[in-house]
């Protein structure tokens, strides 16, 4: 059973040889009408796809959000605990020597430009150019990563607590590769992290690569560093969500 206004596709992905499972939350009065809405992207769908649901109304009722689309993105899981979440092979840009399915990020962000993006657009009543991605942890690496290599494909990126320790100094080198076309974009994006999480995981590396966006010129107003006083790092995704989906919808 889904929610209500809610579907489930299911899209093999050539790129990666994989299925996908997506939940799709549809605005209330989405069939009786002939609109198009922004899409939110939302990476760990699995786990995050219930939370985002309620985030998203209570922001609607607050005059915070528009009428919008969530497109969960998952391996099955929510569904069945017999299904594999693959977060660590999709999300990850480097490839970890203990772990054999990692660093699939780049195939990924092919995936999402070239294959769910496209399926997305064709089923749906969507408004050109107005997307969102957000992820958190792991995700919210992926989420950064995308905003460095293809920041045209979204006008929106939320990286809540992002992991980037492991790849701190190739993210460091795609800001200097990339400023000319950081310089000129308009894309929000919002990043955060709980105050008492890991200094070196946490708190310096996202330090660091703020200010390396700073010093290449992009724009930083358009541009969120959230705290969360007391925040650790599972007590911190709901609240980026919820300041995420705020800011870039401002």
């Amino acid at each position: 059973m889904t929610p209500n206004h809610t579907e489930l596709q299911i899209i093999h992905s050539k790129t990666i040889d994989d299925d996908y499972y997506l939940y799709i939350k549809l605005p209330s009065n989405y069939h009786e009408s002939e609109k198009t809405y922004p899409v939110v992207y939302l990476l760990d769908g699995d786990i995050a796809f219930t939370m985002a649901w309620s985030t998203v109304r209570y922001l609607q009722y607050g005059k915070h959000l528009p009428d919008v689309i969530i497109v969960g993105i998952g391996y099955g899981s929510l569904l069945s605990s017999e299904e594999e979440n693959m977060r660590e092979r999709d999300y990850t840009i480097s490839k970890l020597s203990d772990k054999n399915k990692t660093g699939g990020g780049k195939q990924f962000l092919k995936f999402l430009k070239n294959e769910l993006i496209t399926f997305i657009d064709s089923v749906y009543r969507t408004t050109p150019g107005d997307r969102v991605i957000n992820g958190y942890s792991l995700s919210g690496l992926f989420v950064l990563y995308a905003f460095l290599n293809e920041h045209e494909s979204f006008n929106g990126y939320i990286a809540g607590s992002p992991y980037l320790s492991l790849d701190k100094v190739y993210l460091e080198k795609l800001v200097k590769e990339s400023a000319n076309k950081l310089k000129k974009s308009e894309a929000k994006l919002f990043i955060s992290y709980g105050e008492l999480e890991d200094e070196a995981n946490y708190g310096k590396p996202i330090s660091d690569i703020v200010g390396n966006l700073g010093q290449i010129g992009f724009k930083m107003n358009n541009l969120d560093l959230r705290i969360f006083e007391g925040g650790t790092h599972f007590t911190c995704p709901s609240e980026a969500m919820v300041y995420g989906l705020k800011y870039v919808f401002e």
